[in-house]
């Protein structure tokens, strides 16, 4: 008997050896089959997922990029050299015209022609743009804008007859080369002086055109609407949006934009090898990835019954084998990692085939593709830990849970406590971190400014910033609506306020235009056959762009209601409309109990911004030419100096003289922006860096005594103006904040 024992004994260990060669065997297969079933899984959770680029462009905020720093890029400037339209007139419009909806749009076209390779369903990627899109948004945008700087134009008297011909045909020149005049001559023309100066003016018309521009042009001419007349003209002589298309065309070799990146290009990439491999076997994805599940159930059902056998537990040989494959997913992931670098990084160097601000904006979207490639997969590798680790743990604690009878009370009392303690701890301490914190009071969102005076703070303003593309302006000197502008940190809003624009010149103008012309220009012009009661803002000409005063105002409400800490201040030109119907939109607005009333002495003490934080009156009304003393509404030039507000080129900004108000005022207007034909991007790239702002303000305190009060720029969310206004009240900027704060 005792020998079959002692025979027994090494074939038990030898039983015992194969089992456990079995598991390893049978865990290596759980691990090995892991790898890829994660890495497919994930990729049709990502690359092979069309709203995985969409995610991760939107994260990247490459749609407002586009217009924050492809657009304002000198590379986009030399694309549009040479054109008979001023490159500022197309890139101030394009999201106007071309909206982010349209953008994301011709992007879902890159992102198809992607996803189709990955899929096998195409030999190579192109990165490549139709344009088509906007070169019919470009088309007829120079004749509306010319149209609305007719419409807005000075006049000036001439003399004879002889300077009002000479003056009309040079206006004529301007127009026919793109270049809407920025005054036009006045004389009360007789019936013989009209008929003296028609043939001049309608002379290099061809015949047939003469005859059906004669009659109309005669009587604008005779009732004096030399605006008329001209817009009457203009899309008879200027060609402009089509020869800027035409050369666009011509430059591209058709209506594509080649980026200059195609995946065969980029083959020696390891990232890009590895893409093609996908591509390769995409087709076969979908059973291998049916497969490797069959074989992982499978070899877990092995070591559950292998456990039950060798008298294991098993649920933990079960989790054994789930924890073995989140290892191996983490070392395969480190790898696949340190083996497969982005590609698209180098498109950031100085050899880049890209525009700067492209290449920023490419290379921060497969960043973020990148990261949600990495988190994707991470989970799987987190999740497949922990699930192994808590079900290995909770049986192990079960087959404790008998010994744990057999101790005393006190001790498992002990014990418990021990290891709830901390828990608990660390649970409160995750779920309120900042419960101890003390409560702060802020002013502008800094606790620092709640004790200065209101014109001890400087304050980031945007200029004309009804105009915004946001609202579909045309010519917009911003992007984000008003509400939006405050949002991103704006404190000053430049406002214009108008009575509607008189629609009969606007309406002769559009039944002049082409069809296609005229559908393109109506829906920016819509009411033109109509006056609109009320006050209105619109810069210039109402019908390219306007918002009702008083229902902005309600938003205003609406956002002061939601930021109770903040001050803001409007400046409002004000066009001939009343002061009595400004002041009734506040009031209709809701917005009457939270004006201030200005010192009443132009050099009185101004409050701190906690007390009007505390007494609610947190809005501060100026209006450019009228004043009502005792009220809230008093003259802007009564309590400040401002800035010439014309510069047009770099160095014009480089001083700080004094343009309008009285030498000594206690408030300064720093107006700093370039414009054009229309406002610029591209110039307030460099007009809204912070070095250029901090050193002009510091050239302000010099010349004029003071620092800026109010920053105004034109595209407040390209360059970094925000950043000097803080600079300049001394407060930090939040890192990775907003442009706008």
């Amino acid at each position: 008997m005792g020998g079959e024992a002692d025979e027994g004994e090494p074939a038990k260990r030898r039983r015992t050896r194969r089992g456990r060669l079995a598991y390893l065997a049978l865990v290596l297969v759980v691990a090995v089959g892991a790898v890829p079933l994660v890495l497919i899984l994930t990729a049709s959770r990502t690359v092979l997922n069309p709203a995985f680029y969409s995610q991760s462009l939107n994260r990247a905020d490459a749609y407002d990029r586009l217009y924050t720093e492809v657009l304002p890029d000198p590379a986009v400037g030399a694309l549009l050299a040479g054109l008979p339209i001023d490159g500022s007139l197309i890139t101030a419009n394009l999201r106007t015209v071309l909206p982010p909806a349209t953008v994301e749009a011709m992007t879902d076209e890159q992102i198809t022609r992607v996803v189709d390779y990955l899929r096998g369903q195409a030999n190579d990627v192109e990165l490549a743009v139709d344009l088509a899109p906007i070169f019919d948004n470009v088309s007829g945008l120079a004749n509306r804008y010319i149209a609305g700087e007719l419409g807005s134009g000075t006049t000036y008297p001439v003399t004879s007859v002889a300077d009002f011909t000479e003056d009309v045909l040079s206006a004529i020149n301007d127009i026919a080369a793109g270049r809407p005049p920025s005054s036009l001559p006045t004389i009360e023309l007789t019936a013989q002086d009209t008929d003296r100066v028609l043939p001049l003016v309608l002379d290099r018309f061809a015949p047939d055109a003469r005859a059906r521009l004669e009659p109309r042009l005669r009587a604008q001419l005779r009732a004096g609407d030399v605006a008329g007349a001209l817009a009457l003209l203009g899309p008879q002589l200027f060609q402009g949006d089509e020869l800027a298309t035409a050369r666009l065309r011509e430059s591209l070799h058709g209506s594509t934009l080649d980026l200059g990146v195609r995946l065969s290009d980029l083959r020696d990439q390891p990232a890009i090898s590895a893409i093609e491999k996908l591509h390769d076997v995409t087709a076969a994805l979908g059973w291998l990835s049916v497969g490797l599940a069959l074989l992982i159930a499978g070899a877990l059902v092995a070591i559950v019954v292998l456990a039950g056998r060798q008298g294991v537990s098993r649920v933990r040989a079960g989790a054994g084998a789930v924890v073995a494959a989140g290892l191996a997913l983490g070392l395969a992931g480190l790898a696949l990692r340190l083996a497969l670098p982005n590609p698209l990084r180098p498109l950031a160097g100085p050899h880049s085939p890209l525009p700067a601000g492209a290449s920023a904006v490419l290379v921060d979207f497969s960043e973020q593709a990148y990261r949600t490639v990495e988190s994707d997969y991470l989970r799987v590798v987190g999740w497949s830990l922990v699930l192994g680790l808590v079900v290995g743990a909770g049986s192990l604690l079960v087959s404790l849970s008998a010994r744990w009878s057999a101790t005393g009370r006190r001790r498992r009392l002990a014990t418990a406590l021990v290891l709830a303690v901390p828990v608990m701890v660390s649970v409160t301490w995750t779920a309120f971190p900042g419960a101890a914190a003390e409560s702060r009071r802020l002013c502008e969102s800094s606790p620092s400014l709640c004790e200065r005076r209101y014109d001890q703070v400087a304050y980031l303003a945007t200029h004309n910033a009804m105009a915004n593309s946001e609202d579909r302006f045309l010519g917009p000197s911003q992007d984000p609506t008003l509400v939006h502008q405050l949002d991103l940190g704006v404190r000053t809003l430049l406002l214009d306020v108008h009575h509607w624009t008189p629609a009969e010149q606007v309406a002769a103008y559009l039944a002049t235009l082409a069809p296609t012309t005229r559908a393109a220009l109506e829906p920016l012009t819509r009411g033109a056959v109509s006056r609109r009661p009320g006050v209105w803002l619109c810069h210039d000409v109402c019908q390219l762009g306007a918002l009702d005063l008083t229902a902005t105002f309600g938003q205003l409400r609406d956002w002061m209601n939601r930021n109770p800490t903040e001050v803001v201040t409007l400046i409002i030109q004000d066009n001939e409309v009343p002061a009595s119907e400004i002041a009734g939109a506040v009031a209709s607005a809701g917005l009457a109990a939270m004006v201030a009333t200005p010192p009443e002495d132009p050099h009185g003490r101004w409050p701190t911004l906690g007390a009007m934080v505390d007494s609610g009156r947190r809005l501060v009304v100026f209006t450019e030419q009228q004043d009502l003393p005792g009220t809230f509404l008093r003259g802007f030039y009564r309590y400040a100096t401002d800035t010439p507000f014309d510069a047009k080129k770099p160095a014009d900004l480089a001083g700080c003289p004094r343009n309008r108000g009285s030498a000594g005022a206690d408030l300064l207007l720093m107006n700093n922006w370039i414009t054009a034909a229309a406002p610029s991007r591209h110039a307030a790239l460099a007009a809204n860096a912070a070095p250029a702002l901090t050193r002009r303000a510091q050239r302000c305190r010099t010349e004029q005594g003071r620092t800026p009060t109010y920053i105004a720029v034109d595209f407040s969310t390209i360059g970094s103006a925000q950043a000097a206004v803080d600079t300049l009240n001394g407060v930090p900027t939040a890192a990775g904040s907003p442009p706008g704060r």
